[in-house]
């Protein structure tokens, strides 16, 4: 029998959340009943963003700490975060320079583990909250022209685990997406993008949907399709080849 997610009451913070991935994410959420605050650099498509799913906006670069822990204190409440937040470039190994590398595990990781830090620290001190990071099947097989993107994937999946553990009982959990069309691809998030325009289900698989929000809502019971790497105890990842397998059919990284 389906579980039902029901987030009505909790607050949410989905990352990146003007368009692409992170808008996906956000309406699941939003769907599933949850209160949702969308956080991007400030843009009129943030804005945008916001008024389409009735959201709060809340405009940030991540990737300084100040303001990813202005961002979680600003907050009245904090149930829900995800990090969606990314950029990826396509750029053979060899010709990958410092600037580049540096700007794609700037924003990939280091905004990620700042603003789980300051979120994981007010849910820990609440007693409760969940972390859902968006990794990627890069993380997994490598790519020889986004060596950037996959490595910084890659370190997503150990962070979680990390947090995962130093966290509890807070669950913090990673999802793996597998191909899905985005505006982000080949650009940075700082450069305005075209409106999405994603093949098949909106950009994000009904079973990523659902994986989403089962990890946000703390019902995910060991397997989890649509590309999540579920906790082999609450919010500890586990492999899951298999899953991630099937969700590498789709349309393009994010």
């Amino acid at each position: 029998m389906p579980v039902t997610i029901d987030l009505t009451g909790r607050t949410a913070l989905v990352t990146g959340g003007a368009g692409g991935l992170g808008f996906a994410c956000a309406r699941a959420l939003a769907d599933a009943g949850a209160d949702v605050v969308l956080s991007d650099l400030e843009s009129p498509r943030l804005s945008r963003a916001a008024a389409e799913l009735g959201a709060a906006a809340r405009p940030a670069d991540l990737t300084d700490r100040a303001q990813a822990a202005a961002l979680v204190d600003g907050l009245d409440r904090l149930d829900v975060l995800v990090n969606c937040a990314g950029i990826m470039r396509t750029t053979p190994l060899l010709d990958i320079e410092p600037g580049e590398w540096l700007r794609v595990v700037d924003v990939n990781l280091n905004a990620t583990f700042w603003l789980t830090q300051a979120a994981g620290r007010r849910m820990a001190g609440q007693g409760a909250g969940s972390i859902v990071t968006l990794a990627s099947v890069a993380a997994r097989s490598g790519r020889p022209n986004a060596a950037h993107y996959s490595a910084s994937k890659t370190a997503l999946l150990s962070l979680t685990r990390s947090a995962a553990e130093a966290l509890a009982p807070v669950r913090v959990n990673a999802v793996c997406p597998g191909v899905v069309l985005t505006p982000h691809v080949g650009g940075d998030h700082q450069r305005p993008r075209p409106p999405l325009r994603p093949r098949g289900r909106g950009g994000l698989p009904e079973g990523g949907r659902r994986a989403l929000a089962a990890q946000a809502g703390g019902a995910a019971r060991g397997g989890g399709g649509g590309g999540v790497v579920p906790g082999q105890r609450p919010g500890v990842v586990r492999d899951r080849p298999g899953a991630q397998r099937r969700r590498r059919t789709g349309d393009e990284l994010t």
